[in-house]
Order: C-alpha cells, then structure tokens, then sequence
C-alpha cells in the first residue's frame, strides 16, 4: 500500500488549495495497479488559539501580525487569484480569526463515523474559507455537522466533551517532532514535502524524482 501523509489546518488558504492539487497529482498519476492511501492529520498554526482579539484575518495581521497595509492586500490578491485558479472562492478579507481546534475534532468524529475524509475535509475548508462561517459557533457547528451526515446530537456530544482533544493535539505534536514548519506538508516513502507547491511538483515528488522539505 502506498501511503501519504499529509498535515493541515483548516484556516489555511494554501492548504485548501493544496487538498485540491494532491486530488489533481494523484489522478494524473493513476494508481498504476497501487492501492494509494492518503492519511489527513491536523495542524495547528496557533495552538493555544488565536493570539488577537481581531475577529478577522485582516484585522489580526494588521493588528498583531506586524503587516502593512500594503503587505496585506499583496497577501489578498495572491491567496484570491490562486483561489481563482482551482476554482475556489476564497476572499480572505472577510474570513474570520478563529481557533480551528473544535473544526478538527469534528472532523475526526465524521471521518470515525466512515465518512470519506476528502470530502469532510473540503466541505470543512468550504465553510470557513468561502462561506466565512464561524466554526467555533456551536450552532454553526451543528449545521455544518448536519451536512457531513452527522446528528445535531452527535455535534452536541461532542461539544460536551473532550472526544478527539487529544487526538488533534497529537497530531501536532507529531508533525512539529518531524520537523514541520509550514503547511500544508506531505511526506510520502519516507521524505517530506511542504508549503504551496504546483500539481507538477507534488507529482514529481510522488514519483520519486522531487522530494525534499
């Protein structure tokens, strides 16, 4: 079996575009006969949380992350016409600064209910970077929730609990152990890949021809 593992988080622009462009590199790669597994693990680009109190992206990097405004729509346009590109819609003036921890445990519990992890992890990335939802809202939660085929009281189980807590924390925990520092990152027949890379790179690098960090 063929395995890739790839690390993430929800509030990252280059992440959702990069969930798109692996699809992309494995489907003109075929499986040449090989069972190919792709293994989604969370990382947390704050893991204690937000470090400002801005309620959005733009604010937070104005405000607390020392840029310009000139840096900032640099950043925008970019983020916008790569977006654009894949055929997203993703408009990062409006996206909302929030803490993705309970995203992810919501994403461990669909997917620990069978549901395809491609797809909950798009539609997770959908909600915050397109729709701009608030996904530490419970109310918010339990509708995105209801459309991964989950219950309002799976949602509200899981929201009074600590169910999938530690599995996220781990799995950061693991990726910073192996050393990476930028998302999204892959690592595949045992080398490491990471950051916004093209369809072509991230073929070459699961045929072997291009790995490195």
């Amino acid at each position: 079996m063929d395995r890739i593992t790839v690390w993430a988080d929800i509030r990252c622009p280059w992440c959702w575009m990069g969930h798109r462009r692996l699809r992309a590199a494995l489907e003109r790669l075929g499986t040449a006969g090989r069972e190919v597994t792709v293994v989604r693990r969370s990382f947390l680009l704050e893991p204690a949380g937000p470090d400002s109190l801005d309620r959005t992206v733009r604010g937070a990097a104005l405000n607390s992350w020392g840029m310009s405004e000139a840096q900032w729509e640099a950043t925008r346009s970019r983020v916008a016409e790569a977006s654009r590109r894949k055929g997203l819609g993703i408009e990062m003036n409006e996206v909302l600064n929030v803490d993705s921890r309970p995203a992810h445990r919501l994403i461990k519990l669909a997917v620990s209910r069978g549901f395809d992890p491609e797809q909950v992890w798009d539609q997770l990335y959908t909600a915050h970077l397109e729709r701009r939802e608030d996904l530490t809202d419970p109310e918010t939660l339990r509708r995105v929730g209801k459309g991964l085929g989950l219950t309002g009281g799976d949602v509200d189980a899981l929201l009074g609990s600590d169910d999938f807590a530690a599995e996220v924390e781990d799995d950061h925990r693991e990726a910073v152990a192996q050393g990476v520092g930028s998302i999204p990152a892959y690592v595949h027949a045992g080398q490491a890949l990471s950051g916004a890379r093209s369809v072509d790179e991230l073929v070459e690098f699961l045929s072997g021809t291009g790995a490195r960090r």
